[in-house]
């Protein structure tokens, strides 16, 4: 059957649960804790954790990476007191881990890699303090929307030796995620140049066209170039209608990393939706899809699977 006929692959498992708190867990807010020194106003971030985090064992971390096309937005649109909304920091604290958002260099600033060395220095940060905050070093996730989207999943597939974690601090501690969701992000950017909707975008991360030396950076700075075996375990979610990041690149993306071998994706394909954040915002159910994967692969991974089904 084409790959083209919505298809679907998920990885199928019971729903988990944080541990029950006989009360609603108080969430502390810290804002602009500096990531990075330096002359980048950008290298900040916001971090929420139960008041109680001291106690017990090591909790995981969740990084959240805001969107707008590397051109714009800001780590505050994950950072609400007084609503829910999806991949807010301050609910993922209630339900149990450590949650920060991020501020990274924009193209108007830097372009690629400026972005990813950020949100890698980013990571290093949360485990060089890991004993400040008690959360587990060997459990950090990242989730983004769009552009923050294509940096989470560089975060759980480029290793050291790709060479793109930059000049900042906490050098010895790994920049890599143990698991990473996309709502729409970018993953091949060679092709998306050549023939999306965001081309332009996509060329002033770059800094031009893909085309002579540049072209190996297109590739540096696309998902789609580090698939493997071990690839960290991925949910992946795309709109069938989206205008911006074809849903066909996903569909491909996902067949790659099956034929690699990769153990744990999770691939929802949504017909009749567009580019994010429409998909979390239009279907409340998928804000729960997000919180039991990392409910899963984080606080439990010990229930981890390997099963996969395809459906049509």
């Amino acid at each position: 059957m084409p790959l083209t006929l919505a298809l679907i692959v998920a990885l199928f498992s019971l729903p988990l649960k944080a541990d029950a708190p006989s009360k609603k867990p108080e969430i502390v807010v810290q804002r602009d804790i500096a990531y990075r020194q330096g002359a980048s106003k950008a290298w900040k971030l916001d971090l929420a954790f139960p008041k109680e985090v001291a106690k017990g064992k090591p909790r995981p971390v969740i990084l959240v990476i805001h969107g707008g096309g590397w051109l714009e937005g800001d780590k505050s649109s994950f950072v609400f007191t007084d609503r829910s909304s999806p991949a807010n920091i301050i609910d993922l604290a209630r339900l149990g881990f450590v949650a920060a958002t991020i501020n990274y260099r924009m193209s108007a600033e830097a372009p690629f890699p400026a972005a990813l060395e950020d949100c890698k220095n980013a990571v290093r940060w949360l485990r060089a303090h890991a004993s400040d905050y008690n959360l587990d070093p060997s459990q950090i996730g990242a989730y983004g929307n769009s552009a923050g989207g294509h940096l989470a999943m560089l975060l759980a597939m480029v290793p050291k030796s790709a060479g793109l974690e930059g000049n900042g601090p906490f050098q010895d501690q790994s920049s890599l995620v143990q698991a990473a969701a996309s709502d729409s992000g970018p993953i091949d950017l060679v092709a998306g140049a050549r023939s999306s909707q965001i081309s332009e975008v996509i060329k002033r991360f770059l800094g031009g066209m893909p085309e002579g030396d540049r072209l190996k950076l297109y590739r540096q700075a696309s998902p789609l170039a580090y698939i493997h075996k071990e690839t960290p375990a991925l949910l992946l979610i795309y709109g069938a209608s989206d205008m911006q990041v074809p849903v066909l690149s996903a569909d491909e993306f996902v067949l790659a990393l099956s034929k690699a071998g990769a153990a744990d994706i999770t691939y929802h394909r949504l017909a009749f939706v567009d580019h994010c954040p429409h998909s979390l915002v239009a279907i409340p159910e998928l804000q729960t899809v997000v919180n039991d994967f990392f409910l899963r692969t984080l606080m439990h991974p010990e229930t981890a699977r390997s099963v996969r089904r395809w459906q049509r």
